[in-house]
């Protein structure tokens, strides 16, 4: 949650670089490298936390649960936070004192962010533009799809079960089987897609995008099957797989990223295989290097953890501002990329600590939580 608050500053909605600056580039390279990992890392442990939940409380339960912390707070935030978006997005322009794009949110920035594109001349919208956007809150959209489908297999296979007699469960073979799989299976919906960035498509329509649908449910499905897996020395599979992390991180970042990007224009095809390889390596290096330092109690990085589900929520329409201002100033894009991180974060978070944790909205999206509770916390646990 917390690097798409980095992604978005790095993308030039209201545009702070031109093409050829070689800060920008380095920008266009970091949103990139970013989004070939991130959402296909969330997924994964949406995946994961999905089968403990269900396993603790039951397929009702569950749905319950994921209708609460993740239905609510995206419709919530059609209310709410898409007409932030919307007047954030104008308020940039007018301070940037660039009104050529006011009229759509989608147009902000091209199809190749290598060219920001501020002063091009606005094409009219297709129908297919003017589509009703998610804009950031996709991701929730897909979720309660990715929940549903979830729901949709268990069923199917409780009645299978029942069907095999309950002393004959689905062979665990099937499963490891189908671990192996869904890594493969995920270059399939990659090659159907059409965006000339690293990474995923973007879908962000009411009907999402079934290539991308796929490809995030591969993510999903992997971190699902892989709870309460371990291996042949009893290590558990969700540990196992990041194992090598420090191996994959480099090879994710310093062989797979940037043969990826260099065959995007002449290989297509290699460069899915890459791209999706990436994904794949750095979710599970990134795994295993968190579990590696952070696997321990810490009173900080919980309450981060929760905070970072509301700064998500509500980081766009300040970002498009402060966007607005660094075009204004005229600063290198690197500076401008540093200024628009700096002037979000802090009050975002200031808002969560004073505004959200205890009150209604910090219920809705991370449960109930005493101020008690946290204080005995902070006291008794050693960061």
């Amino acid at each position: 949650m917390l690097l798409g608050i980095a992604l978005h500053a790095a993308i030039p909605f209201v545009p702070y670089w031109t093409e050829g600056d070689p800060g920008g580039g380095l920008l266009t390279n970091l949103f990139e490298f970013i989004h070939g990992f991130r959402m296909p890392l969330f997924f994964l442990l949406s995946g994961y936390f999905t089968t403990m939940l269900w396993r603790r409380r039951g397929l009702r339960s569950l749905i319950d649960h994921r209708l609460r912390r993740v239905g609510l707070p995206l419709l919530a935030g059609l209310a709410v936070v898409l007409p932030l978006v919307v007047g954030g997005f104008i308020v940039g322009y007018v301070i940037s004192g660039d009104d050529a794009r006011f009229a759509d949110v989608g147009g902000a920035y091209d199809d190749d962010l290598d060219q920001p594109g501020a002063d091009d001349e606005v094409a009219p919208e297709s129908d297919e533009e003017r589509e009703f956007s998610f804009a950031h809150l996709w991701f929730l959209w897909f979720l309660l799809w990715l929940v549903a489908g979830f729901a949709a297999v268990v069923r199917g296979v409780e009645r299978l079960v029942l069907r095999r007699g309950r002393d004959r469960p689905i062979p665990a073979r099937l499963v490891t089987a189908a671990l192996v799989a869904v890594p493969v299976l995920a270059f399939v919906p990659a090659v159907a897609m059409e965006e000339a960035v690293f990474g995923p498509d973007t879908s962000e329509t009411i009907v999402p995008d079934v290539a991308v649908l796929a490809y995030y449910a591969c993510f999903f499905a992997f971190g699902a099957l892989a709870f309460d897996r371990r291996t042949r020395d009893d290590v558990p599979l969700i540990d196992a797989v990041g194992r090598w992390w420090a191996v994959q991180l480099a090879v994710g970042s310093v062989v797979l990223y940037p043969l990826g990007q260099a065959l995007m224009d002449d290989r297509w095809s290699a460069s899915v295989m890459l791209q999706v390889a990436f994904s794949w390596t750095l979710t599970f290096g990134l795994l295993g290097a968190f579990r590696q330092f952070l696997s321990t109690e810490s009173s900080r990085i919980r309450w981060l953890s929760d905070a970072s589900y509301w700064m998500y929520l509500m980081h766009l329409p300040l970002v498009f501002v402060a966007q607005g201002i660094v075009a204004a100033l005229g600063v290198p894009p690197l500076v401008g990329f540093v200024l628009v991180c700096v002037a979000v974060v802090p009050p975002l978070l200031a808002s969560y600590r004073s505004w959200v944790r205890y009150r209604f909205v910090g219920t809705l999206l991370n449960g109930e939580r005493d101020r008690s509770v946290d204080d005995a916390r902070r006291g008794s646990v050693t960061d």
